[in-house]
Formats: C-alpha cells, structure tokens, sequence
C-alpha cells in the first residue's frame, strides 16, 4: 500500500487513476479516495498532530495477491504501487497520511505532519525514549 495527497480529484488525477488502472497487474489492485473537507479542515493546523488543514482527497493505492509466499508475484505488485503512485508526483500534495506510510518513510511522516514535526518528535521522545511505538508512525527516534 501507499498513500498521497491531491488537492482535488479533477481530470489530471482522473487520467492518472485511469492509467494506472490500466497497468493494473491483477484483480488485486485498487485505488481508493476520501475526501477530507469541511469542519475536518477548518481546524487550525496548530491545534492537532495532523499537519495538512485544506480540503484535500487522499488517495489509497493497494495491491493485494492470494498467494504472498510468490515473490515474484509480490514484486510486481510492489512494483505497481510504486508506480502507480509515482504518477501523482506533479500534482501531489506534500507527505501522505501518516498512519499508512512505510516504515522507511520518515522524510514523508515529516512532511505529513508540516509544521507540527517538531512538537511531536519532542512528545515522542520524552514519552517514547525507547521508541516502542516505532511501527505506528515513522518519525525519527532521535
């Protein structure tokens, strides 16, 4: 799985869906979107962990195989969402939403959560010294 953010589903993004679709490897892969609108992003960016207060949509790219003991199935699957998401790179918004990056994926996290970053590492590291909850979100551990 991955995730990105897009300002608004218009006809670049739909093109992007449509294409990536296309090279969809198996019955598998999916692209979901919700909408993030409303009193959601109305809320001052200051007030909560969550760094990105505009009405955007986040867009969900999953590719799901029977048969995960196959690695070469996995790795074109892999190589799918990677693709796939590599196709809104022009027009996505910076980060993803935090809870479904990748381990590996800390400069995103940081990105994901704007300028609230530095609160929450600060948070983590008096509460979470032992960085225990390190799969939850990728933040840097010091």
């Amino acid at each position: 799985m991955q995730t990105c953010w897009v300002p608004a589903i218009d006809s670049i993004i739909i093109d992007a869906f449509i294409r990536a679709m296309d090279k969809a490897v198996s019955p598998g892969c999916a692209i979901f979107t919700h909408d993030f609108k409303g009193a959601a992003s109305q809320i001052p960016a200051g007030s909560t962990a969550f760094g990105l207060r505009r009405d955007h949509v986040l867009v969900e790219i999953l590719a799901t195989l029977p048969d995960r003991g196959d690695d070469h199935e996995q790795q074109r699957h892999q190589k799918w969402v990677r693709d796939s998401l590599r196709s809104f790179d022009a027009v996505a918004l910076p980060g993803g939403y935090p809870n479904l990056l990748g381990k590996g994926e800390t400069d995103r996290a940081l990105k994901s959560y704007g300028g609230n970053a530095e609160r929450l590492i600060s948070a983590k590291r008096r509460y979470d010294p032992d960085n225990v909850f390190r799969s939850a979100i990728p933040l840097p551990a010091a």
